[in-house]
């Protein structure tokens, strides 16, 4: 029997989520360096436990807009995090990322400014 995976690694995401995973790099490549070295350190399956509680922080955060510096613009970031740990928000970023790449595919598109 052959087969194209190895049994030690289970396979716990679908087909879909290579778009996905694809359209969340060209998204975090749009945003300036700190920002992605943290990003791709935080979303290392491993930084669960910083992952999670950041992302309810930043919900959180989003809700109290009233606040200086706190603002809505906390809540897609909460759910960025959440999305990697928790289905319901994963859908969530799903579809927020087939919207972009529907009515901004620019958004999506290689940086020309490449380093």
């Amino acid at each position: 029997m052959t087969s194209n995976t190895s049994p030690h690694l289970p396979v716990t995401r679908s087909q879909g989520s290579n778009d996905y995973e694809e359209q969340m790099q060209a998204l975090i490549r749009k945003l300036p360096e700190w920002m992605q070295k943290t990003l791709t350190w935080l979303r290392k399956p491993e930084r669960k436990w910083v992952r999670i509680p950041a992302g309810i922080l930043f919900m959180l955060g989003g809700c109290m807009a009233f606040l200086p510096v706190l603002g809505v613009w906390m809540i897609p970031v909460g759910i960025l995090l959440l999305s990697e740990d928790i289905p319901f928000f994963r859908r969530l970023m799903e579809k927020a990322l087939n919207w972009i790449q529907r009515k901004h595919p620019e958004w999506m598109e290689a940086s020309s400014d490449a380093k």
